[in-house]
């Protein structure tokens, strides 16, 4: 996929408390004449223990939601 639509994590913020941090990620798809992007952001708690660092799952979430955006994977969030 990030030959076609490269994915970039566009920031990180910790809270003021230390006790979060948030992950802006950027999903672009480029066209023959031009190029569409969606962003969107994830947040992960410091202090969840449980697979993975925090930046690691909230930028996970990020992607997903970016692609979700485009409509990308929606099929797997609803059940039949």
């Amino acid at each position: 996929m990030n030959l076609h639509a490269p994915g970039e994590v566009r920031n990180i913020v910790y809270s003021a408390d230390g006790k979060s941090v948030t992950v802006t990620y950027r999903v672009t798809l480029y066209g023959t004449d031009a190029e569409i992007f969606r962003e969107s952001t994830g947040t992960s708690s410091v202090e969840e223990v449980g697979y993975g660092d925090p930046v690691q799952k909230a930028e996970a979430m990020a992607f997903r939601r970016a692609c979700a955006r485009f409509g990308l994977g929606l099929h797997l969030y609803h059940e039949e």
